[in-house]
């Protein structure tokens, strides 16, 4: 006799109350964005208590989960949302299906962050991805481009991720990570290895990692610049995530895994900071050193390629994660304060001359966390984010380090002039907006600066 599956609805409250903010955010007219915001507010909140109980899972085939709500996954499903609710804060008026489609991308999120199988993980992935398609196309030639541009990058990284997959099945016959981590030992090399580069490779475009990094720069200029703060934090956690679950707990012993992270950590570090040194434009130089950041963020994983390097796959897998978190944090907040600032696009870098005395708020936060993405104190998030990724890789990955240090150094040849831009020359009148969303945003920055620890402890990933 065939029996339903026992759900556990209290790990699926998150994704409950996120899907519930997008029907909301749908029929809600005028009252959109306040019930939109107010779902995802709610959906946060949920992910921080249940995060703060045991550890709860959910759809079980034998001993392997479908979907996990342990201290990672809700610390991830109440970031998704929160950055969701910033961009939300700071998008002024928009049509009801803006909102609707925001949410229902934060929704895809909150999903991913539990996702333990293969199919959930591609599913809320292009939950997350797919509203996007229609949000960074905005009016005119450019956001046309920018629109078609994303699609087809999205369409093409899809379906090599679910070549991957298909490829991973095959290998050893079960999408559940646990149970890929349990067969991978057993399983043909050669579908294994196939398997593994085709699906980090599908992934790697949601991060903008090197090679497969060409659409993030054109998408995230032309794109509004709300739909690119929520591009250039919430839209890369989600493939930081999902690249992280993989390699953790699918693929934690597969040396195939390591080299292709190496590769694509290595070519990003090197094209992002070169992209950024000959950028002018404001918006274009933060896309290329996000390529960068990405690389930052994936090498870490890249131990795994050496013997020694796999008995701490966990540390490693926490240090990208944490450093993913920090980095789409400031992120945020650069983006947010841009959006501040400037109508239409982030214009050239010469344009935020002068800010700091025309707008101080908004120049407070933009120069706090560009400081911290060039891994500067005060802001102690970058600085932390950069001495886990060193830590890890300095035990078993020396070259590797290497040129992470490298990268953070070419780093602070495109970051203080950004910032010095902002502290020198004079301005004309600039907007002064969105102060509640900013001053909050400001606050959360120097709260994980202060207090890193707090990122630290929910990005442990435990296997």
């Amino acid at each position: 006799m065939m029996r339903a599956q026992a759900i556990d609805h209290a790990a699926m409250l998150p994704l409950y109350l996120a899907a519930a903010a997008a029907v909301a955010a749908l029929f809600a007219g005028r009252l959109a964005k306040a019930a939109a915001m107010t779902g995802l507010g709610l959906t946060a909140a949920a992910a921080v208590w249940i995060g703060a109980g045991p550890d709860r899972a959910t759809f079980a085939v034998g001993q392997w989960h479908s979907y996990v709500a342990d201290d990672a996954a809700m610390g991830a499903a109440a970031l998704f949302a929160a950055l969701a609710v910033l961009v939300a804060a700071v998008s002024g008026r928009r049509p009801g299906e803006y909102w609707f489609l925001l949410t229902a991308s934060a929704a895809g999120g909150v999903a991913l962050a539990g996702a333990r199988d293969l199919v959930t993980l591609v599913v809320a992935v292009e939950t997350l991805t797919l509203p996007l398609y229609v949000l960074v196309a905005r009016p005119g030639r450019d956001g046309a481009e920018a629109g078609t541009t994303f699609l087809i990058a999205s369409v093409t990284s899809s379906a090599t991720a679910l070549m991957g997959a298909a490829l991973l099945y095959a290998a050893t016959g079960t999408v559940h990570l646990e149970g890929l981590a349990a067969a991978a030992g057993g399983a043909h090399a050669g579908l294994t290895a196939a398997g593994t580069a085709l699906l980090l490779a599908g992934l790697a475009f949601k991060l903008a990692a090197a090679p497969l990094h060409a659409w993030a720069p054109l998408v995230l200029e032309r794109a509004p610049l709300p739909v690119a703060a929520y591009l250039a934090s919430a839209s890369k956690l989600g493939g930081a995530v999902a690249i992280v679950w993989v390699v953790a707990f699918g693929l934690p012993h597969v040396a195939s895994a390591g080299v292709v992270v190496a590769v694509l950590a290595v070519a990003s570090i090197a094209v992002g900071n070169l992209g950024a040194l000959a950028q002018r434009r404001t918006v274009p130089l933060l896309a290329w050193s996000g390529i960068a950041h990405a690389g930052y963020a994936l090498a870490p994983l890249a131990v795994i390629a050496t013997a020694e390097g796999r008995g701490h796959a966990g540390a490693a897998a926490s240090a990208a994660f944490a450093y993913a978190v920090f980095f789409v944090l400031l992120e945020a907040g650069v983006f947010a304060a841009l959006t501040a600032v400037r109508a239409e696009d982030g214009g050239a870098v010469a344009d935020l001359a002068g800010l700091w005395k025309a707008a101080p708020l908004p120049a407070s936060v933009f120069l706090f966390a560009v400081v911290g993405l060039a891994g500067l104190p005060p802001a102690l998030a970058g600085t932390v984010a950069k001495v886990a990724v060193l830590e890890v890789l300095a035990s078993s990955a020396v070259w590797l380090a290497v040129v992470v240090a490298a990268g953070a150094v070419v780093g602070l040849a495109y970051y203080l002039p950004l910032a010095r831009a902002v502290l020198t020359g004079r301005s004309g009148p600039v907007p002064r907006r969105y102060a509640v969303a900013l001053a909050v945003a400001g606050l959360a920055l120097a709260a994980v600066s202060l207090a890193p620890q707090l990122v630290l402890d929910f990005t442990s990933v435990s296997r």
